[in-house]
């Protein structure tokens, strides 16, 4: 190891290796990074990967800590994933150890040991209060405990074969399905807002009363503050339910970048039984991010006034495959049209100016939208680009106004372009007599392939 790696460098290279080491001859499988590792056992390589410092690198649990200091909360990460690191350190010295051992039927016995410990962590895990925090945590450990698994079944013991892996793998995603619930019903209340009336009697201004307002992500360290003409605090609870919506989204999207790697589960078994897959929920195989427009986006300080021309008709949710997009645009994006596999059209986004533009040819694995970019201005939605998951991209529309109130681009999520775009909705804003895309969010699916 030559380079610092990160702990998504890591997850991404091993699982990398894995898909190399059970399904080499498939040419869709991107290279991976380090080749020198595919000669080498994959609990080998994990442990190189994971546990060898080089130069600056600490091991992948050490990076955990402020790897989640977005996701979870300081005093999480400081008492808990601290306890559970000093926990994992006697199986942490046994992967160390298998390393320099030859002799076969040492490793066979070092190996049986490792497995009865991992399998043991398991269950304290399980028992833990904190465990929907764990997340992070768990998803780094079920790696490893897979990996060691793994090279217990080529042993062909009698007491462990491929339905006792099955069984543990079940028990990882019944694990992980409840603790994503339970762990965003608790982010959620995270988003907090404040409202509050001022008077200022020195004002020479007709309007003495002023609304100010405050959304404010706790953990993401987030905060958009408005204010407004008005003796009314009320007048903030529609951009604000918006605005905490958007927030929760980029949460979600930011933990789905540590959470995805549990798609790769099956993995592990693929070559025993390539048929074996684990069907998980569409609640967590997918999310939605926005939605993004002049009221909800960038964080800082808003004034009311400016979204007196938003309509607010954001349009039902509506996803699947993607088969083709029409925009219409010239100095602005004026409309946002999506195709679906199934026959279906989604609801047109803005008026009907600007020239039509086409993106055509999608499907549900081989050419998909992996990110966006997007610049708001005037009110409105001023440019966008797509991105795909071969690297190319579809150009910019829009785009010829000089004012930018705010930019973002949402994606890739993970570096293997693991997950596609499956959905867009919006909403339009009048800008004189003409209607124009204003508000928009985006639909990301996993992309089920190994």
């Amino acid at each position: 190891m030559d380079k610092t790696y990160s702990w998504d460098d890591r997850m991404e290279e091993f699982l990398s290796i894995l898909c190399h080491t059970i399904k080499a001859e498939d040419s869709k499988i991107r290279p991976a990074q380090n080749e020198t590792f595919l000669g080498l056992p994959l609990l080998s390589t994990l442990v190189i990967l994971f546990f060898l410092k080089h130069e600056n690198n600490d091991d992948i649990f050490v990076q955990i800590n402020d790897r989640v200091k977005d996701i979870i909360s300081k005093e999480i990460v400081e008492t808990e994933f601290n306890d559970w690191i000093r926990n994992f350190q006697p199986i942490k010295k046994l992967l160390l150890e298998y390393l320099a051992i030859q002799e076969n039927d040492i490793r066979v016995i070092h190996i049986t040991n490792l497995v009865e410990k991992c399998n043991l962590f398991f269950e304290e895990i399980l028992k833990s209060e904190k465990i929907m925090h764990l997340i992070p945590f768990t998803v780094t450990f079920a790696t490893i405990h897979f990996t060691v698994l793994r090279e217990f079944l080529k042993l062909q013991t009698s007491n462990f074969g491929i339905n006792e892996f099955k069984e543990i793998i079940s028990r990882y995603q019944y694990h992980f399905t409840n603790s994503f619930q339970q762990f965003f019903t608790w982010r959620t209340d995270q988003i907090t807002t404040n409202t509050k009336i001022t008077y200022n009697l020195n004002s020479p201004s007709l309007f003495k009363f002023q609304a100010d307002g405050e959304v404010k992500d706790i953990i993401g360290n987030k905060i958009v503050n408005y204010f407004a003409k008005s003796s009314n605090d009320q007048i903030f609870t529609k951009v604000f339910d918006l605005i905490k919506l958007r927030m929760f989204n980029e949460a979600i999207a930011d933990f789905m970048k540590m959470f995805l790697h549990i798609f790769s589960l099956a993995n592990f078994i693929h070559d025993y039984e390539p048929s074996y897959s684990i069907s998980w929920p569409l609640s967590i195989n997918s999310f939605w991010i926005g939605p993004y427009g002049i009221d909800t986006f960038p964080d800082g300080s808003h004034d009311l006034d400016n979204n007196s021309r938003l309509l607010y008709n954001i349009s039902d949710n509506e996803s699947g495959v993607i088969t083709k997009i029409k925009l219409r645009s010239g100095v602005i994006i004026d409309q946002i049209q999506v195709f679906y596999e199934d026959g279906r059209v989604g609801k047109k986004i803005g008026g009907g100016g600007g020239i039509e533009h086409i993106i055509s040819d999608l499907d549900k694995s081989s050419k998909y939208i992996v990110a966006v970019n997007l610049k708001f201005g005037i009110g409105i939605l001023s440019k966008i680009e797509f991105i795909f998951n071969d690297g190319n991209t579809s150009g910019s529309f829009g785009g010829h106004i000089n004012e930018t109130t705010g930019s973002i681009q949402i994606g890739p999520f993970g570096k293997c372009n693991k997950f596609r775009l499956s959905g867009i909705i919006g909403g339009g804003a009048k800008h004189g007599s003409w209607e124009y895309a204003a508000h928009i969010a985006f639909r990301f699916q996993h992309v089920d392939s190994l």
